[in-house]
């Protein structure tokens, strides 16, 4: 089978549906494991109530996110009400850390395998950091079509794909619901996810600059493994 007939090649980017329900799972057992069982029922009444506020305060966000997906709208709100309940306990840095830590860096381990439908890219014919490389590149066109990451240019060369990123919808939409730290997610997701998936498609990812983290673009590298400079450790 050719890369281009899997079912999510340029198919709109969100969270998989069977990575949804593992998010679920991951986000009980991290707060029940802070919080015991009574502090997680607390979080969860705290999440419904600030979940309802910001819908009714942010409509127009609500209807940003809704145009893009089901499951996006969903999670920004969700994940926005989380945010918030958590902040009333922890302070933001901490609830931060803690949705990072805790829920973000588990959620990549199954999510990011399930975005580039994984099992089955391995076995397209061809090689597989090529038809990687073209995975990224529709999955990008989709999200510039949709309006949400623009690509502004990339450049496919042998042993590299580098993509460049101009707008973020995480930024965007977390930044209009006042809870800007949660811009970031996107990039501890993939921070966290593409080292797990690297030798399955023969990769090696590199970041330096992200739209989240202060910088005016995102730009992604993407290295057949083997051929990357030794600075991952300055991935953003």
């Amino acid at each position: 089978m050719k890369v281009e007939k899997l079912e999510k090649y340029g198919a709109r980017l969100e969270m998989p549906k069977e990575a949804v329900k593992e998010q679920d799972k991951i986000i009980f057992r991290a707060l029940r494991k802070r919080f015991g069982i009574w502090g997680t029922i607390a979080i969860f009444k705290d999440t419904f109530t600030n979940q309802i506020k910001l819908k009714k305060e942010y409509p127009e966000t609500r209807r940003k996110a809704a145009a893009i997906s089901e499951v996006i709208d969903k999670e920004l709100f969700l994940f926005s009400g989380i945010f918030l309940a958590l902040a009333k306990r922890l302070g933001r840095e901490g609830a931060y850390e803690f949705f990072k830590t805790k829920v973000m860096n588990e959620i990549a381990k199954t999510s990011m395998a399930s975005l580039y439908q994984l099992d089955d890219l391995k076995k397209c014919e061809g090689d597989i950091f090529e038809n990687f490389k073209k995975f990224n590149i529709a999955m990008f066109e989709r999200t510039t079509r949709d309006g949400t990451w623009l690509m502004e240019n990339y450049e496919d060369e042998t042993d590299k794909l580098t993509i460049k990123i101009t707008t973020c919808a995480n930024v965007e939409l977390f930044s209009e619901l006042g809870v800007p730290e949660l811009g970031k997610f996107g990039c501890d997701h993939d921070l966290a996810g593409y080292p797990i998936i690297e030798d399955d498609v023969d990769c090696e990812f590199r970041r330096m600059c992200t739209i989240a983290k202060g910088d005016d673009c995102c730009i992604f590298e993407f290295y057949r493994k083997g051929t990357a400079p030794d600075n991952a450790h300055l991935n953003k």
